[in-house]
This record gives C-alpha cells, sequence and structure tokens, in this order.
C-alpha cells in the first residue's frame, strides 16, 4: 500500500500530506477514517501499532532517496519494523532489505540504479525465490533500460526458479 499510494512519483509535497495525514489516523485509532478499517488488527494492539508508526515515519524518511547512505539507512530501518509488524502477527515469512529496496525503485519507476551497484552486488544471506526471481528480472530489465515486468514472465520464472530449487 505504502509503495503504490505515497510514491515519489507523485508530488512529493501531497505524497508527505497524504503520510502524514496516515500517520495521525494510525496514532487516534478511536476515530480512524472508515478506509483505514483494514488497519485496525495492527492499531488494536499496541506493540504493532507502535512499529506501524515507526514504519510509516521511516517511510517518510525514505521518499526522497537522492541522498544515498541516509536511504539505505532509512530503507534498513523501514525493513526492520515490516519484518517485526510480521512476526508480531505471528506470519512465518520474511522480506529481505534488497527486494524491498528494489521492489520500491521498480514502483516508483527508478532506474538509475548504478549509484547503487555495490548494495546490489552484496550477496543476501536468505532471500526467498518469489524475491530473488523478482530481483534478476529486475536488475535484467533495467540493464536493457525496460520498465514492465509482465506477470507472465514474472510467473514462468518464478516456476523455473522453484523447479531449480
Amino acid at each position: 500500500m505504502l509503495f503504490k499510494e505515497y510514491t515519489v512519483k507523485n508530488e512529493s509535497f501531497l505524497a508527505n500530506i497524504k503520510l502524514k495525514w496516515l500517520i495521525d489516523q494510525v496514532s487516534k485509532t478511536d476515530e480512524m477514517d472508515k478506509s483505514l478499517y483494514n488497519l485496525k488488527p495492527l492499531t488494536d494492539n499496541k506493540k504493532t501499532k507502535k512499529y506501524l508508526l515507526n514504519l510509516l515515519n521511516d517511510f517518510s524518511k525514505i521518499m526522497n532517496f537522492s541522498e544515498k547512505k541516509d536511504f539505505l539507512e532509512n530503507f534498513k530501518k523501514f525493513n526492520y519494523n515490516f519484518n517485526k509488524i510480521i512476526n508480531l502477527l505471528n506470519k512465518n515469512i520474511r522480506t529481505s532489505f534488497k527486494f524491498q529496496i528494489l521492489y520500491f525503485f521498480y514502483i516508483n519507476k527508478f532506474y538509475e540504479i548504478k549509484n547503487y551497484k555495490e548494495f546490489i552486488s552484496k550477496p543476501e544471506k536468505k532471500i526467498d525465490t518469489t524475491e530473488s526471481v523478482f530481483i534478476e528480472i529486475f536488475l535484467k530489465k533495467c540493464s536493457l533500460n525496460i520498465t514492465k515486468i509482465s506477470k507472465v514472465h514474472y510467473l514462468f520464472s518464478l516456476i523455473k526458479g522453484l523447479i531449480k530449487k
């Protein structure tokens, strides 16, 4: 939701206002807007609410990714809070830092990843097949200046990746 609704491709001033509104709504759950009721399970629990607010604050810091070092540090915090929420909800999944950041770039149509080569070349310790397939396709598409990943191509590559595994 955050990557698509509060993307950098929207006017950043407007995106920041929308994000501040969301943070305000999450902070005062008893007056939450009806459009956000799907967040109720997260806001009803004090621990998940705390991490959700941290996540939203971290997201507000990563919307501007012109300063690479700050961007990567803030994204690490974002990824930590995201995985912490998933863990608190007793879901047995994790998402990798590399996948999340490249998915963020994909959603924001940011393909100038040469500034992030050092980060991209670092091997990820534990990474899911679905994430590694996306990363592989995204990096190939970026090198060819192609901006769209088709669902068919992704699913075909995912099936190949699962068979290899």
